[in-house]
């Protein structure tokens, strides 16, 4: 099998130390491509490093809700070059209503000013959204959505709005959430994207699965993942595996 973890982040200090042997595991997980989002302009660089030193990483450039800085805005620009310089994504961007560390504004300001970008280079987005899915729909509107799309990450919502993000050409993506089998909406979210919208990834090193509570998640944990999601389904681990590679190598234009 060949899988994809859409969604890490391979440049936390929690990876530092060891990040040969995380990649590794991953492999040996039958993980052929990790996308790596950054989550503010200090580790831009960084994301590119990593990338640039295993063959597996694929790496987004982008502003988080939660570290936005008003002095960032500086940097935004920048991103114009996110494709030249071997970008995959614009990410990790988004909206949060439950952080108090930005204001709504702000972060509608940030989030706006990544799409537009995106939607030049014609890079999709990586999109963080809690508790804000009415902003997010209205940017999505208001800006437009890139030509390749998009995917809103660790997907919570209900079937309606992943009904109305597919509409736009947006992907939902789930991770160790999937492990906590309990969640009637879940599965019927899950069971409406799939086969053709839905993406798996870790968000490493956090929300780990259910078997690993408590402990750093790990980007080949995606294997919990993908036998949670094909419970859910009713479908083999091969099939889901087959599915998700799929529409992440589509989304983000992987050679795989």
């Amino acid at each position: 099998m060949k899988l994809v973890d859409a969604h890490c982040h391979l440049e936390s200090d929690y990876f530092s130390g060891d990040l040969g042997a995380v990649i590794e595991r991953a492999r040996h997980a039958g993980i052929v491509k990790l996308i790596t989002s950054s989550i503010m302009p200090g580790q831009w660089d960084l994301s590119r490093s990593i990338a640039g030193q295993f063959p597996e990483v694929e790496f987004a450039l982008g502003i988080h809700p939660w570290y936005i800085r008003e002095s960032y805005l500086d940097d935004v620009p920048s991103l114009a070059r996110a494709k030249e310089l071997g970008a995959v994504a614009i990410g990790e961007i988004g909206i949060d209503s439950k952080t108090e560390t930005n204001d709504l504004s702000l972060q509608l300001n940030f989030f706006e000013k990544q799409l537009s970008i995106a939607r030049e280079l014609e890079l999709p987005v990586i999109i963080h959204c809690r508790g804000a899915s009415g902003d997010l729909i209205r940017s999505l509107k208001r800006v437009g959505v890139p030509r390749p799309g998009g995917m809103v990450h660790a997907f919570s919502g209900s079937p309606e709005l992943a009904e109305e993000l597919v509409s736009l050409g947006i992907n939902c993506s789930m991770g160790g959430t999937l492990t906590y089998r309990n969640s009637r909406k879940r599965a019927a979210v899950l069971k409406l994207i799939y086969p053709r919208h839905f993406i798996l990834e870790t968000d490493s090193p956090d929300i780990p699965p259910v078997q690993k509570q408590g402990e750093i998640n790990y980007p080949h944990y995606i294997l919990y993942n993908l036998q949670a999601a094909a419970e859910i389904l009713g479908v083999s681990v091969e099939n889901v595996a087959e599915q998700t590679t799929a529409n992440a190598a589509r989304l983000f234009s992987l050679d795989l």
